[in-house]
């Protein structure tokens, strides 16, 4: 089963790269297998994939979806694939929403997925403002977004987290978090051609913005790729 919820959005020129031939071609071999694992040090198979797994629920939102194949691993498990779960994916761009969706489906047809096109640094949609979800799940979302203000996506989004749910994700941070010559060279040849924004990125304002928002917060560094969880977001009157 599935929907299709359209924002009204322009994407954005760091989406543009993500097309379906990328998608469908390049990024599970270049992203999730290679520079993660040997340019961001910091292994899909070994660290990503049981993190994502251990905190999804049965009412997820992903948010930057790519291919989706982090949910599609974790709903091809055993103990999953039957089970009946609902996820929303959000995304700037509908290519990414349109491979993930028919991923998940593949792995898991019991699953309910409705896709929105919506920018995270905006308030959510109309889609989601009556929504509640277990798990949120943000993983390599931030190194793509431009702007100095991206961590706001925190404070706009945790109010559609419940109060026992739990926040995840991962980002490569910037140069300053380089564990060699040859990633930092790497990054910052990303960043020059557009595909990467996240030069100045740095653990300490992740942090920052994840404890201005949540009353729980853990965080690990492997590599240049910053791990977050986060629990009991923070409920401003």
């Amino acid at each position: 089963m599935y929907t299709t919820i359209q924002n009204n959005q322009t994407p954005g020129l760091y989406t543009t790269i993500y097309t379906p031939t990328f998608l469908s071609i390049i990024y599970d071999v270049v992203v999730l297998r290679f520079n993660l694992r040997y340019m961001w040090r910091c292994r899909t198979d070994t660290v990503l994939e049981p993190f994502f797994a251990e905190n999804l629920s049965r009412r997820h939102l992903d948010i930057g979806v790519a291919t989706g194949y982090f949910p599609a691993v974790a709903f091809s498990r055993p103990f999953r694939a039957e089970a009946k779960h609902s996820i929303t994916l959000v995304d700037l761009n509908p290519d990414p929403l349109n491979a993930a969706k028919a991923r998940i489906l593949s792995k898991a047809s019991n699953t309910t997925v409705e896709t929105i096109v919506a920018d995270v640094t905006e308030p959510p949609p109309k889609a989601l403002q009556n929504s509640t979800f277990d798990s949120i799940s943000m993983f390599n979302l931030f190194h793509c977004i431009p702007g100095s203000d991206k961590l706001k996506a925190f404070r706009l989004y945790k109010d559609l987290l419940a109060d026992g749910g739990v926040l995840t994700g991962c980002t490569v941070l910037g140069g300053s978090h380089a564990t060699n010559w040859f990633n930092y060279l790497y990054v910052k040849l990303y960043n020059r051609v557009g595909i990467f924004h996240n030069w100045n990125d740095k653990k300490e304002d992740f942090e920052r913005a994840l404890e201005e928002n949540f009353e729980e917060v853990e965080t690990t560094l492997v590599g240049m790729t910053l791990l977050f969880r986060a629990t009991k977001p923070r409920r401003f009157c």
